[in-house]
């Protein structure tokens, strides 16, 4: 296809927007308006309305056909709110006259332009040597300036402690005015012995660092790296890749624009980075001689002049790497009264004992003798702060973390952390937060193995997380600034516990299920659930285990694994049994029911709901309570039964809101709207709907603000807002999908096509639908499925595709026949009432309408007028 028609709108900055937009179709390649609307999710109407005008499109639907272009988001968005500031909005309740593409107030992309990071460490303190690596970085960053269309990659390649790390924090903020948009910095941990960051992991931080919410960072190495090229092009930013391992870890964190430079760390030469990537390596030896000691004399002092013979030996026994030098300088300028020579002698005894002890092959024991000597020479309880440490299982620590490991008070904690920075055994990685060069911690873990202290301090900084974990993930105001910051130790935590204190893992999983599941972190949910119930049953601890079963039976179904969570549901139940916990019972059937509901069948889901009722009840557990009717309320709208659907759910609000639990309110809110709509109340659905999506985004529950959005949506339609209901709907999708709730992206998809379908715009509906029901076919959501069915007939019969439509309402009969959705079942059968009466089948209609108005008549809904007129029309 060639290019598009252009709007006719006058020069300024609509104009502007519009010609950078049909630019990039260009340097695309022209796709067709199909091709862009199947990448997009769309209907190619909708495509064509973008780049036609004069109306300006969505931001959503924009930013989604820039990234599927290949633009730069954020200058389209500078554009864009550029544009919409010379627009008057279109009042939002008219119905449009062709395609939606409504003018609407502008709102901030999934990634803040303004958000410039400066995430550089600090600047090396007494930075000695290396000029001519400083003036090889140099001139290679002026080449890459020159002009290129590759990102340039410059990489810092020696042994362990050589000072590659230094020298690229050093060189990085030399130049840091050259990267006005930022500087990323991460520690890759290539070579940490235990956990070494993974791409996804990396990409995840730069993510946040550029502005995306937590919860809309995407849940695929694919995706975030995607959303991170996009969010970086034409940007000039600085990015340091530290302490790499391979060019595997690295590749996915590469820009895709050459106004970037990266700089990578590694110990490794990264052969494929530079093969096929284009890096320029740069070999960094130990210091020469002269640098050596020029960096002894710069730390210790003119004391060095008077014994220059052993400054050269001392540097020497340090094997000339800058990380042992600077560790010896400290006992060196600590110990005034000892001379140099003395000191020299002291490393070569140190030396030797460890020689005795290991072979030495490898970069580690390079330094090890240097790391053993500074140990040597430590005050005891500064020696058993970094023994402790060393029994930290994850990336780095707070000094409250920190103080439970030392078993010590506040003050005290920062006295032995101060002890270590001075004395370089410890760095501070970020403001309050402590961590160690590998070879450091690696040294740390070793000295802790044998530390006969390390048992009761692992106890109590597994009890120092699972109670600050608790408190802050308990009550109606959750500290979300510290259970991001701690994610991923809690996650080491739980791991390391699940060995020696299995206890700790699965009460970690308890507290954490709720914060995890709000905040769409079903990855980790699945992680640390999974660890718990393993731990447990490893201990024999059945009710520990049927616990941890339960909440991974819920991750499962978050993500769309109903098979996986029926199984753990089930196992769970049979384990609380077994303990006679009743509540467990209670929360294993309350899922079993959930599920039941889930795939259509609704007698099993009333009997496992009712049963978790009376328990609960029994129990006086009001929130358990309050969940059970909020579901039974869900399956009672199903059959049809809405005067009990809506006396459950009021019945569950009200427990909700005597709780304070806004997370269960919100969930209400979204399904009393869904009752009333079928009832036909359309604006007090509205109402309901607007209330969920303002809970939701108070509480930050990213899957709950969806809902509301895609509920808003199908209102808004029935309210004949269809601008302001493809606007919901639009915005809806991608949350879905950046939280990995699958069962909404078909919601999602069923919304956009049916309202095609409305509009009349059957060939755009009929892709929406098929995604839709292909999607909650896959999950097992029939529900879902069967909805989608009846509109995807009702799309069909429109363009006169009679076969394929009878084949989609018949379908949606037989599910609805397992589901009792009565509705959804009346629907199916005046699409194939009409298609009977069309084929000339006149009993056949008569007998499909006459099913159909009875149920509409048992339900009490208006379309029940229509149909028999529609049967009067037969006689």
């Amino acid at each position: 296809m060639g290019a598009l028609p252009r709007p006719a709108v006058p020069d300024g900055p609509v104009r502007a927007f519009f010609d950078v937009l049909h630019e990039q179709h260009h340097r695309a390649g022209w796709p067709s308006l199909r091709a862009m609307a199947r990448e997009v999710g769309c209907s190619h109407t909708t495509i064509s309305a973008a780049f036609s005008g004069p109306n300006l499109p969505r931001w959503g639907l924009v930013e989604l056909i820039a990234e599927m272009l290949g633009g730069d988001v954020a200058r389209f968005h500078d554009l864009w709110l550029a544009a919409g500031r010379t627009i008057v909005p279109a009042p939002p309740d008219t119905p449009p006259a062709g395609p939606v593409t409504a003018s609407l107030v502008p709102v901030a992309p999934t990634g803040d332009r303004a958000a410039r990071p400066r995430q550089l460490p600090g600047d090396v303190s007494a930075f000695t040597g290396r000029e001519a690596q400083l003036a090889d970085l140099d001139r290679l960053h002026a080449e890459a300036a020159a002009g290129t269309t590759a990102v340039p990659i410059l990489a810092l390649s020696g042994t362990a402690g050589v000072g590659k790390t230094a020298l690229a924090v050093h060189w990085a903020h030399r130049v840091a005015a050259a990267f006005p948009d930022g500087q990323l910095y991460i520690n890759l941990r290539g070579y940490d012995r235990d956990s070494p960051v993974r791409a996804s992991e990396a990409l995840e931080t730069f993510l946040r660092a550029l502005g995306v919410p937590d919860a809309a960072v995407p849940p695929g190495l694919d995706a975030r790296a995607a959303r991170y090229r996009t969010l970086l092009a034409d940007r000039r930013v600085l990015v340091l890749l530290d302490n790499a391992h391979s060019a595997g870890q690295v590749r996915d964190l590469l820009p895709g624009t050459p106004r970037c430079l990266v700089l990578v760390t590694s110990r490794s030469t990264l052969p494929g980075l530079v093969a096929r990537d284009g890096a320029i390596r740069i070999d960094l030896d130990v210091l020469s001689a002269a640098e050596a000691v020029a960096l002894l004399r710069r730390l210790v002092g003119p004391r060095l002049d008077a014994e220059p013979g052993q400054a050269a030996e001392l540097a020497a026994r340090c094997a000339r790497l800058p990380l042992a030098l600077r560790i010896a300088a400290e006992l060196a300028a600590a110990r005034r009264s000892v001379p140099l020579a003395g000191l020299v002698a002291e490393l070569g005894d140190e030396s030797r004992r460890l020689d005795l002890l290991a072979a030495g092959e490898d970069d580690y024991t390079a330094v090890r003798a240097v790391f053993s000597w500074s140990c040597r020479h430590l005050p005891a309880d500064v020696l058993a702060a970094f023994q402790s440490l060393g029994a930290h299982p994850g990336r780095d620590i707070d000094v409250d973390a920190a103080a439970a490991l030392f078993g010590a008070g506040r003050s005290e904690t920062y006295r032995l952390l101060e002890a270590l920075l001075r004395v370089h055994l410890l760095e501070e990685s970020a403001p309050g937060r402590y961590g160690m060069h590998d070879l450091l911690r690696a040294y740390a873990q070793e000295r802790s193995t044998g530390h006969p202290g390390r048992g009761a301090a692992l106890a109590r900084l597994f009890d120092h997380y699972l109670e600050t974990a608790g408190r802050a993930a308990e009550g109606a105001r959750w500290d979300d600034g510290w259970l991001t910051a701690e994610r991923p130790n809690l996650l080491a935590v739980a791991a390391a516990a699940a060995e020696v204190s299995p206890r700790h893992t699965w009460e970690l999983s308890g507290r954490l299920a709720e914060w995890l599941d709000t905040r769409a972190h079903y990855r980790d949910g699945l992680t640390l659930h999974g660890l718990a119930a393993r731990a447990a049953r490893a201990a024999g601890d059945r009710a520990g285990e049927a616990g941890a079963l339960v909440r991974l039976g819920t991750a499962h179904m978050r993500t769309g694994a109903y098979p996986e969570a029926i199984d753990h549901y089930r196992r769970a139940l049979a384990a609380h049994r077994e303990t006679g916990d009743l509540a467990g019972q209670a929360a294993a059937l309350h899922g079993l029911g959930t599920m039941a509901w889930r795939l259509g069948d609704t007698g099993e889901a009333r009997g496992h709901l009712e049963a978790a009722l009376a328990i609960r009840r029994g129990l006086g557990d009001r929130p358990g309570e309050g969940a059970s009717l909020y579901n039974l309320g869900t399956v009672f709208r199903q059959l049809g039964d809405y005067p009990r659907a809506l006396a459950h759910q009021r019945g569950a609000l009200e427990i909700y809101r005597e709780c304070g639990d806004r997370i269960g309110e919100s969930r209400v809110l979204n399904n009393l709207g869904t009752t009333l709509e079928r009832m036909g109340e359309y604006e007090r659905a509205f109402d309901h709907y607007r209330q969920a999506l303002t809970r939701n985004r108070e509480i930050g529950n990213q899957v709950g603000e969806a809902v509301a959005l895609t509920n808003l949506g199908w209102s808004s339609a029935r309210l004949g807002r269809f601008a302001e209901a493809m606007a919901r709907h639009e915005e809806a999708l991608p949350l879905y999908r950046r939280c990995g709730y699958r069962v909404g992206e078909a919601d999602g998809l069923h919304g956009i096509g049916a309202l095609h379908l409305w509009a009349g715009r059957g060939e755009e509906a009929v892709p929406c639908l098929r995604r839709a029901v292909a999607l909650a076919h896959e999950i097992g959501d029939v529900e879902v499925e069967a909805g989608a069915l009846v509109d995807l007939g009702e799309a069909l019969r429109a363009l006169g595709r009679d076969e394929e439509a009878a084949h989609a309402y018949g379908s949606a009969v037989t599910l609805t026949g397992r589901t009792g959705d009565r509705l959804e079942e009346a629907r199916a059968l005046s699409g194939l009432a009409h298609l009977d009466r069309a084929a000339g089948r006149t009993g056949e209609a008569r007998r499909s309408w006459q099913a159909c108005a009875e149920i509409y008549e048992s339900l009490g809904v208006p379309a029940a007028a229509e149909v028999r007129a529609l049967l009067a029309s037969l006689a």
